[in-house]
């Protein structure tokens, strides 16, 4: 199958590891891919949201004219996340569309919900939209075609195979690890409870740098180091969504370093692993804070689960993996 695949990189190192995946997808697969790396060429500096694209579509003229063109030369376009493509602009490509969606349910009002109805497939990264409801539901229910679940996965070049996990667990000299976004009242009660842990945030404002400290009595601020080195480290890794899930990078990447993870989302965190073999999974923080508690006073139930997580997150989520499976389910529907 022959794709076009419409990307732009959230971060900028994410660039050059998405086109070597590419690269070996074309050459260790049956697909033909393509990375456009548009924003770049039309002088896009960021993500558009979808009402600046609507207001500003002159200026996107000349790219929706270029991806016609190109879509007409292939089997498939794929589009990373974007609101720079309104959703009449998708539905008149002249190939068929899968459109790629990592929102949680508190942002699909404008990352997935306008182009439902627009693309072929919808392939989305969250398992779950609400409690009872999966996001793939949620999905048809509101105009969407079809629906494939896409799981981000992580790049095995970023997060390379330990050699030896009983060494490696030996020097890990970190009890407690949250690397991301915060969101108010979710983590305050484990940052006083646990002072020895490392937390980094993403994006925080003064208000929320200040409320952490106030409530979680911690100065939280950006992580800048190799976050592979920093989970080599680490014995226990917590991991928090918004509010469904589970969808963030975090699920597989503290599991592929080897750290016992204690995962939220316990409505749809078991389509991707096994609670209390491969992970553990928590319904509400004090939950979370007796889990934490039992792993890290239980070397041999922490490194099981660890080498267990590792196994399965090496197993099924790569990069390589869920995008090849993603470009085979395509194919075939």
């Amino acid at each position: 199958m022959k794709v076009l695949y419409v990307y732009q990189p959230a971060a900028p190192y994410l660039l050059s590891l998405e086109q070597r995946l590419i690269t070996r997808i074309s050459k260790e697969t049956r697909h033909k891919v393509e990375l456009w790396n548009w924003a770049k060429e039309y002088g896009i500096s960021s993500n558009p949201m979808p009402d600046w694209a609507e207001q500003n579509r002159a200026q996107l003229a000349d790219f929706h004219k270029e991806l016609k063109k190109r879509a007409a030369e292939v089997d498939c376009v794929l589009i990373a996340q974007t609101g720079a493509i309104p959703p009449d602009i998708m539905s008149e490509l002249p190939a068929r569309v899968v459109y790629n969606t990592a929102d949680d349910p508190d942002s699909s009002t404008t990352s997935s919900f306008p182009y439902l109805k627009s693309a072929d497939i919808i392939a989305h990264a969250g398992v779950n939209f609400n409690a009872t409801t999966r996001m793939g539901d949620e999905f048809k229910k509101r105009g969407a075609k079809r629906t494939i679940l896409f799981p981000i996965g992580f790049y095995e070049e970023q997060f390379p195979t330990i050699n030896d996990l009983e060494e490696q667990n030996a020097r890990r000299d970190i009890d407690l690890v949250y690397i991301g976004h915060l969101k108010r009242g979710r983590l305050d009660e484990i940052l006083r409870r646990y002072p020895q842990m490392v937390v980094h945030g993403r994006s925080l404002k003064l208000k929320h740098k200040l409320w952490l400290l106030v409530h979680g009595k911690r100065w939280v601020g950006p992580y800048n180091g190799n976050l592979a080195e920093l989970y080599a480290r680490t014995k226990v890794g917590i991991n928090i969504h918004f509010s469904y899930g589970p969808s963030n990078t975090r699920c597989y990447q503290l599991n592929a370093c080897g750290v016992a993870q204690v995962l939220d989302c316990p409505e749809g965190s078991s389509e991707f692993y096994q609670h209390g073999k491969e992970v553990m999974i928590y319904s509400n923080m004090k939950e979370a804070a007796q889990q934490i508690d039992e792993l890290l006073k239980n070397d041999e139930l922490r490194n099981r689960i660890a080498l267990n997580g590792y196994h399965a997150a090496r197993a099924r989520f790569t990069r390589f993996r869920t995008f090849s499976r993603l470009l085979d389910e395509v194919e075939q529907d």
